[in-house]
């Protein structure tokens, strides 16, 4: 019996020293995280585009490139912490939004078409609140959330399947992509000519707060 216990005593010491060095290689191996903050050569020209929602002064100095997934939560949190920037720096800011539906959220790319159908009648801003406070939305209700908008429904549903709906998300897209975008939501906070990639909300809130201190 006490060469059973021993025997189960060494196997157990034995898987969690083969754990830990297979935690510790995942660990070493893994490639490196990029800052959540780092200095860019992209310049502002290089990431607007004509048509895409936008909320602020359009001349401000201070520009925020936004680049969120409707499904991500971190985004619908960062929404509101960027909503509250624009109303505390009125008329300081301007924000652009870029889709960037990421894979692993299962309705992102639909909800990101519906938002830009919203968009092309005038109300993707209020189609991204709605979509952002129930986000397991289905088809049908989207529908709903573009009639309580007061939308052109035929209009919408021809858009929704439009080539030109999903070009201007997939060419947002590729724009992250060739930023090297892995992650929602990722700022580029430009200040003139110079520019910041930046990760999550707070680091955001943070360098804002800072440029506007230093303005």
């Amino acid at each position: 019996m006490k060469s059973e216990t021993r025997f189960l005593l060494m196997m157990l010491g034995l898987v969690l020293i083969v754990g830990a060095g297979l935690a510790a290689l995942n660990y070493y191996t893994r490639p490196p995280q990029p800052p959540p903050v780092r200095e860019t050569e992209i310049k502002l020209n290089d990431v607007l585009a004509p048509g895409r929602p936008e909320k602020g002064n359009p001349n401000a100095r201070v520009v925020i490139i936004e680049f969120s997934d409707l499904q991500c939560p971190s985004c619908r949190r960062g929404s509101e912490a960027v909503e509250q920037l624009l109303l505390k720096y009125e008329g300081k800011i301007r924000l652009v939004y870029r889709h960037y539906p990421l894979d692993i959220h299962e309705r992102a790319m639909l909800y990101a078409q519906a938002a830009e159908a919203a968009h092309r009648q005038g109300k993707f801003w209020e189609m991204q609140d709605l979509i952002f406070n129930e986000q397991d939305a289905n088809s049908k209700r989207l529908e709903e959330f573009a009639r309580s908008l007061g939308l052109n429904m035929e209009q919408f549903h021809k858009d929704m399947k439009s080539r030109e709906v999903m070009q201007a998300v997939v060419d947002d897209l590729s724009t992250g992509k060739r930023l090297g975008i892995t992650s929602t939501p990722t700022y580029l906070l430009f200040v003139g000519e110079k520019g910041q990639m930046i990760q999550g909300y707070t680091s955001l809130l943070t360098e804002v707060e800072k440029v506007m201190e230093g303005t």
